[in-house]
């Protein structure tokens, strides 16, 4: 086959012999060659198209994928507290009046939850739990606000929490979204260890 000319080709042409090309020319106000079709590339409004963000939905805590959560939850509040005994978020959540907030991705993969205990006059934040790999993408505040309007939704006008001390990352996200220091509920005793907090929903 005789070999075609470098002339022959255009930046972002390729060479085809369709009839169809000069109707398709003529339609689109175009002035290619003869036998050619324009490849058309990619625009930024389709490769930088942000991708979908997480969902948060009340859930059972009775699902696999939780279970596997809530086990690294508790195996890492383990390291973290020792010695000092705590509540295992698998245990709390096996009370009734226990609510579950669960975020998923955009694949429905569970990537984080948390979990409220109801009181008779207020709600307690009894866990949060965000995939070590997506944390700093403010998952826990997305959870927070969740469980904030599940508690107001159910008559708790008062939501309240025990931080450990070393709990860094809970205890700056308590202090950001309005929680102050509080006495001791729930028949527990004060703790150098740990910090009451609560905050007045709604407000």
């Amino acid at each position: 086959m005789r070999r075609l000319a470098a002339s022959n080709f255009q930046l972002g042409a390729l060479p085809l012999q369709n009839p169809f090309i000069d109707s398709l020319q003529a339609l689109h106000g175009q002035h290619f060659g003869r036998g050619q079709i324009w490849v058309a590339r990619a625009t930024n409004a389709l490769t930088n198209r942000p991708a979908p963000s997480p969902t948060v939905q009340i859930e059972a805590s009775t699902q696999a994928e939780v279970q596997v959560l809530l086990s690294a939850l508790d195996q890492e509040q383990d390291r973290l507290l020792r010695p000092k005994p705590h509540i295992k978020a698998k245990a709390a959540l096996r009370r009734a009046g226990s609510r579950l907030a669960v975020v998923r991705d955009a694949q429905m993969r569970v990537i984080a939850c948390g979990a409220l205990l109801l009181h008779e006059d207020y709600a307690e934040l009894a866990c949060l739990m965000v995939t070590p790999s997506r944390r700093g993408q403010g998952l826990g505040q997305l959870l927070l606000n969740k469980l904030e309007g599940e508690a107001l939704r159910l008559g708790r006008p008062v939501l309240r929490l025990q931080v450990d001390v070393r709990q860094h990352a809970l205890h700056r996200l308590a202090e950001r979204g309005g929680f102050r220091r509080c006495g001791p509920f729930d028949g527990r005793r004060a703790d150098p260890f740990g910090v009451f907090m609560e905050k007045l929903l709604g407000a």
